[in-house]
């Protein structure tokens, strides 16, 4: 049975990457570097039709007759598909999210990813760009009324930094040792920045005067995103509950460490005091801070042997491409796909802009970012997802922000425990990271089911965290964009911080040997990864001590 179930994913996957050539890019499978994402009608109503006859030949498997690890790999893969289903029938991108028509990344990827023939690759997808672009106008100008204005913003505001990217293409660094002579590209790179041009003005004058849709996705499709991307057995009242239980603990521990402190005993003090200590606002000064805590977490975790390291591994702090930093205000990471030989990430850097985000870079939150990002964060976790030969393409996929962004959260629990972050600041950081986490959960509940505006939303991540207007803007542009994933970093950390303490209650408990156990599943959503690798009984044990008051 599980010949079978292989020759049905491999179809399916030969078909599917079609319609998705960036995410075979990103996965590293070759063959797909020359095209866009098709979105014709055409193209749409097939991957439609691939999608329902997928999950009618799943049906018809015996699912019992599987080995467990095709188990799980027909789990992910059925649910995702029916996911993907769900959205192109009853959500359709295509009317409603200018944004994704934007393919700025698709041409990102190929100059930082290893792909065959990139030259032919780079210039097939540059000529595509003004065609394509000109051919989503008849789709947006169908309904532009139910096209969310904060979208609609949000398209301008990449499409102007898409033209800009563009123009400046032949100067990136990585272009220049690529190519021997990248000014040939220059018209094609022309021909795209204008195309971008082109599209921020159709926003600006023909979708933003009549946008007036929601980007709220309601709670049906919230709790099946629940239910069935993150495998949590829980709904959208659950969750809310789970996240305010949080918030007043860690409000309260916060509140409790803030008298142990020298000087005034609130909050807002005290991460006053924090944020004074900063590096200076030169790029390279900024970049350097980074890297020299980000060297001292690595050199930490191998010392103290916290997980298996893995044997190749690579990652490079570089400024935040200038089309996502709308998206990313300070810091991101960006994983190698599954096939670089040197498994090489990408650790963003957005330079400051004012004053209020080069406090957001202070030497604390620094420790706490290379943590998180990298040692042994979102990287090592990535890597080892990658050099894993159980890591199938239904996981490298389906990669759910319950494990690798609850991870990197209990990776900020872990270097405090050990003595890496070993300040009272780092006490400090870690609380209110918490904090900021936990009321993740309730903005993301509320955003997408409880009509909660941007602006208020806003406000009270300026109120409660002391965010500069602007920083909170920032991060909101994601949560309305990715429903249940802003939720996943306080969920997938309180799973982990369960099972852990489950575990070690074991005589036979060892830290590394129960790390490289989490991780020895694949990048799956967090509840697969712990019935795989610890048992259903674990399994229930870890969800009824998390949910049980919730």
């Amino acid at each position: 049975m599980d010949e079978q179930f292989n020759e049905l994913l491999d179809q399916y996957y030969h078909a599917w990457f079609r319609y998705h050539p960036e995410k075979a890019v990103h996965a590293g499978v070759p063959g797909y570097e020359e095209t866009l994402r098709p979105f014709g009608d055409d193209e749409t109503g097939v991957l439609i039709s691939l999608n329902r006859k997928l999950i009618s030949a799943l049906d018809e498997l015996r699912y019992s007759e599987l080995s467990a690890e095709k188990q799980l790999d027909y789990r992910i893969l059925y649910d995702a598909a029916s996911i993907e289903l769900h959205d192109l029938l009853e959500r359709d991108w295509r009317y409603l999210m200018p944004q994704k028509y934007l393919p700025i990344e698709a041409i990102h990827q190929l100059i930082h990813r290893p792909v065959e023939n990139l030259h032919q690759s780079l210039k097939h997808r540059l000529q595509e760009i003004p065609q394509y672009l000109r051919s989503a106008k008849s789709y947006l100008l169908l309904k532009p009324q139910q096209i969310p204005p904060e979208w609609v913003s949000r398209g301008i505001q990449e499409a102007r930094a898409g033209a800009h990217y563009f123009r400046e293409l032949m100067n990136d660094p990585v272009v220049m040792q690529k190519f021997k002579n990248p000014a040939r590209l220059q018209p094609l790179c022309d021909a795209a920045a204008h195309a971008m041009d082109e599209f921020e003005k159709l926003l600006k004058k023909d979708i933003s005067p009549h946008a007036a849709g929601s980007f709220s996705c309601g709670e049906e499709h919230f709790n099946m995103l629940l239910n069935n991307r993150h495998h949590l057995e829980i709904n959208t009242d659950q969750l809310y509950a789970f996240g305010e239980n949080l918030f007043r603990q860690t409000q309260q521990a916060l509140a409790d460490l803030c008298k142990e402190l020298p000087g005034p005993d609130d909050i807002e003090s005290q991460l006053a005091k924090i944020r004074l200590q900063h590096p200076g606002n030169g790029s390279e000064e900024l970049l350097n801070a980074y890297r020299s805590r980000m060297h001292a977490a690595y050199n930490f975790v191998v010392e103290h042997e916290l997980l298996t390291m893995p044997d190749t591994q690579a990652l490079k702090i570089v400024e935040t491409p200038v089309y996502l930093r709308n998206e990313i205000p300070f810091a991101a990471y960006d994983e190698p796909p599954g096939d670089d030989p040197q498994q090489r990430g990408f650790y963003y850097i957005t330079p400051v802009n004012s004053d209020g985000f080069l406090l957001e870079h202070n030497w604390t939150s620094i420790d706490l970012t290379c943590v998180h990002e990298a040692f042994p964060g979102h990287h090592l976790q990535f890597v080892t997802a990658n050099k894993n030969s159980k890591n199938s393409l239904p996981r490298r996929l389906n990669a759910s922000a319950t494990l690798y962004e609850g991870w990197a959260l209990y990776c900020e629990d872990l270097m405090q425990e050990q003595g890496f972050l070993n300040k009272p600041e780092h006490q400090f950081m870690v609380l209110r990271d918490r904090l900021w986490r936990a009321l993740r959960v309730m903005l993301d509940v509320e955003l997408h089911t409880r009509n909660l505006s941007i602006d208020a939303a806003a406000q009270r991540m300026c109120d409660v965290l002391g965010f500069d207007i602007s920083h909170a803007r920032a991060d909101l542009n994601w949560y309305i964009q990715s429903p249940t994933v802003p939720m996943s970093y306080a969920v997938g950390w309180s799973l982990i911080k369960a099972l852990r303490d489950e575990e070690s209650a074991k005589e036979s408990f060892n830290l590394k040997q129960f790390h490289d156990r989490l991780l020895s599943v694949g990048g799956c959503a967090l509840p697969l990864v712990i019935k795989q690798a610890f048992g259903e009984q674990t399994w229930r044990k870890v969800y009824t001590k998390v949910f049980s008051d919730s």
